[in-house]
């Protein structure tokens, strides 16, 4: 019977970690259509209710996280959407 030491076993275990980690997006599901959630921002709109609205319609397909403005009544609609 062989011995398999402690440092053969750490080798082996950062080798399979690094594969498993490190890989490349199409096998993922990117090719599917998947986007992974390092691959999406997360945004926190300030002052949405005027200029920030449109400004954050161009950006409906990242992770909107937060939204924010002084008058809620104004910003009512984006805070809706």
């Amino acid at each position: 019977m062989t011995s398999f030491s402690r440092r053969d076993f750490l080798k082996k275990a950062v080798i399979g970690t690094a594969g498993i980690t490190i890989v490349p997006n199409s096998v993922l599901g990117k090719s599917f259509g998947h986007t992974s959630p390092s691959d999406k921002l997360n945004i926190a709109g300030i002052g949405v209710g005027g200029v920030g609205s449109r400004n954050l319609a161009n950006m409906e397909t990242e992770n909107i996280v937060a939204l924010c403005d002084v008058d809620w009544g104004y910003a009512a609609n984006m805070f809706n959407k």
